[in-house]
């Protein structure tokens, strides 16, 4: 990681250092609320914190696997499954949206007979 906090400083990337560690902390805490395997105790008793490793455990667990979607979709005091389908859902808009761009023509008064394009994005992230 500093190897490519190096390299991007220098100039050899797109964005900064600081973004790229943002970024990998913010997948870390996405990736972990997703699978995290340790057990939280809760006032209903001890429950998987990871959303997924708790709706796997909910469905194996439950005899009524529709209440354990339920309950797994909408749970209070830890990560559920619409927090993180929220998350991909933005995630993937994001990505979709980065690609529209509007491509102007532009005259020049020096260089006539000779039209440039000055594309411009409608979303602009890095």
């Amino acid at each position: 990681a500093i190897l490519l906090d190096e390299l991007l400083q220098k100039g050899y990337g797109l964005g900064s250092g600081i973004s790229l560690f943002i970024a990998t902390n913010i997948c870390e805490t996405i990736v972990w609320k997703a699978l995290s395997p340790t057990t939280i105790n809760t006032g209903r008793g001890t429950e998987f914190e990871g959303a997924l490793v708790a709706f796997v455990h909910l469905m194996i667990s439950r005899p009524d696997t529709g209440s354990a979607l339920n309950e797994a979709m909408h749970r209070q005091t830890a990560p559920n499954l619409i927090n993180l389908f929220a998350t991909l859902f933005i995630f993937f808009v994001v990505i979709y949206l980065q690609g529209f761009q509007v491509n102007l023509s532009c005259k020049f008064h020096k260089i006539r007979g000779h039209p440039g394009v000055y594309p411009v994005r409608l979303f602009y992230t890095s």
